[in-house]
């Protein structure tokens, strides 16, 4: 059946060196694709924990800086989707849809409920298709730097929006990007950028019931300000939007506090406790 996999236990290897200090890796199997999940803190104070889901290209890494300012008392889950990271490639593309289906069944089995779930980039078509299908256990939806503005909705414009944005990204954030594009391989981004592409973002908006916080840089080149109010505006319930000033697309690292301290507030967490790590 396919929920067996996500009902067996996973398997404890430690926390990787880029993660924040009492981080703990464990990875997971689900419908047959494998996931890392790296957990921090605990849910003393918070009732609602935190879900990190990176996108294309990215892993866990992305988000991890973000994962440190949050305070141990609001438990974290910081995602490598199968495919990136140190996971196991699947044999076929992963969709947007699957994607979503199996951190329901992950958070399931973890007791993760209830969840502000935020992603970045293709995250956030993730995290919208999870507060879809679960509207009952998501309580927020931030989305960091939306895909894919239906007015630039082809390979070549998103090639050109993304080198646009990396020559205004820092240079530490291009190298993570890099190393990280680099281990999962171009056949693989090129299959799931299929599934990105493919994912109507726009047209499932309406059917996200769950209260929405879109963030942009104010000089992001791929998710453009009018791409994001017009999500705001079609979004099935409460929603507002949130811009970053200075930055680009990659605003989990150029600006960590500060997604960090919305997160945290979203979650009931003390933001005053929020800082470096």
């Amino acid at each position: 059946m396919p929920g067996d996999a996500a009902r067996r236990a996973g398997t404890r290897e430690g926390a990787r060196s880029n993660d924040p200090p009492g981080t703990v890796h464990e990875a997971y199997r689900v419908n047959g694709r494998q996931y890392g999940m790296h957990r921090s803190g605990g849910a003393e104070v918070a009732a609602t924990s935190v879900l990190l889901v990176h996108g294309i290209g990215m892993t866990h890494a992305s988000l991890a800086t973000v994962q440190g300012r949050i305070p141990p008392s609001v438990r974290t889950w910081n995602v490598d989707l199968a495919g990136f990271g140190d996971t196991e490639r699947p044999a076929r593309a992963t969709s947007v849809e699957e994607y979503a289906e199996d951190l329901a069944e992950l958070l399931d089995r973890l007791d993760g409920w209830p969840v502000v779930a935020a992603g970045h980039s293709m995250g956030t078509q993730i995290v919208l298709e999870l507060a879809r299908l679960r509207s009952d256990g998501v309580r927020h939806v931030v989305m960091v730097g939306p895909v894919v503005d239906v007015e630039r909705r082809s390979v070549r414009q998103q090639a050109l929006d993304l080198l646009r944005d990396t020559l205004g990204e820092p240079m530490p954030v291009n190298a993570l990007v890099v190393r990280d594009y680099f281990r999962g391989g171009v056949r693989w981004y090129l299959k799931v950028l299929r599934e990105m592409m493919r994912y109507p973002t726009l047209e499932r908006m309406p059917g996200c019931t769950v209260p929405a916080t879109v963030v942009r840089g104010e000089r992001d080149p791929i998710a453009r300000e009018a791409w994001c109010r017009r999500l705001v505006a079609e979004n099935g319930a409460e929603a507002r939007l949130v811009s970053v000033a200075g930055d680009h697309h990659v605003v989990p690292r150029t600006s960590p506090d500060r997604l960090a301290a919305e997160l945290v507030r979203l979650a009931g967490g003390p933001a005053a406790d929020v800082g470096g790590s």
